[in-house]
């Protein structure tokens, strides 16, 4: 089965025909960005344009865009980004779904977690956000941005911060926004010195103890298993939308294993930025950051996680 999903922050397309005895489903959540240049007014080389992009910020320095340049930072972003989140999380499949035959078997794929990115002029194409760009004066070194606001520094590594024992922990705030345009809130985010009703960007959201601030969501580049919650989110669509009979597609001589195959009633996780930091149940796919292989369903009742076969 291929089948593709459409949220309003990304589409997801789930691909079980590769399975095997060795091979995991794929998931693959395509984001498109638009990118747009926010160049000097009036067509001159230089100009200034305020921190946030709000007439309260502070006015930085910027310059025109050239068209080696802009090409070069788009590629630059969407190498690295991609790079950064794609193939990283494997979904335990805790519940059975999607089970096939393979070597006269059944086997219970995984779901490994893959991201396309895909970047493009914000005047050709749909696109599932807009991006404005600036390009920085040589002068400046700082430019306060956010999720549809970019300067051409924020793919470096930079200093966002230092541990507990003075370390410095850099970030490429490039990633830490791609977590947001999948749906990733900061990594305190409900905790009670970051209410999810309150400032969610104040600075105690990006973490106070060390772990949470080395977090990608945080101030670091470190992955963590909850960072999996989009692709989750989309599997648990997924398997809502399919009945059992499109799901398996197993036959007659295995009806044993259906009653044991069935899914339960899920509860789809509304997709929409900087929410999905908050509890998820993950009972049903559990996510990992190392590789597992498909099961078949008695090692999967017997909680064995196979790393090699």
């Amino acid at each position: 089965m291929k089948k593709t999903l459409q949220f309003a922050t990304f589409d997801a397309l789930l691909n079980t025909d590769i399975c095997d005895a060795r091979t995991n489903a794929d998931l693959t959540l395509t984001l498109r960005l638009g990118f747009r240049q926010i160049n000097p007014e009036k067509g001159a080389a230089k100009g200034t344009y305020n921190d946030y992009g709000k007439p309260s910020g502070k006015p930085r320095k910027i310059i025109r865009w050239t068209p080696e340049e802009w090409a070069s930072w788009k590629a630059n972003f969407i190498s690295s980004a991609q790079t950064f989140w794609n193939g990283k999380f494997w979904l335990s499949n805790t519940h059975g779904y999607f089970g096939y035959i393979a070597n006269k078997s059944i086997y219970l794929p995984n779901i490994w977690c893959r991201l396309n990115l895909i970047g493009g002029e914000a005047s050709a194409g749909i696109h599932h956000y807009l991006i404005d760009v600036v390009r920085l004066d040589p002068s400046e070194s700082l430019f306060k941005s956010h999720w549809k606001l970019f300067d051409n520094l924020d793919i470096n590594s930079v200093q966002k911060g230092k541990d507990s024992k003075g370390k410095a922990i850099m970030q490429r705030a490039h990633v830490h926004e791609i977590g947001h345009l999948l749906g990733l809130g900061h990594v305190d985010i409900g905790k009670p010195h970051c209410p999810a009703t309150g400032d969610t960007n104040a600075k105690a959201c990006y973490g106070i103890t060390d772990v949470d601030m080395y977090s990608v969501m945080g101030r670091g580049m470190q992955l963590r298993p909850e960072h999996a919650a989009p692709w989750i989110s989309a599997m648990k669509t997924f398997v809502e939308q399919e009945p059992p009979s499109t799901v398996y597609k197993l036959p007659q001589s295995v009806d044993p294993f259906l009653q044991f195959l069935q899914p339960s009633t899920l509860v789809v996780i509304p997709l929409a930025p900087k929410k999905l930091n908050l509890p998820l149940p993950l009972d049903h796919f559990i996510p990992k950051l190392t590789r597992h292989y498909p099961r078949t369903p008695a090692e999967l009742e017997s909680g064995l996680m196979i790393t090699s076969r």
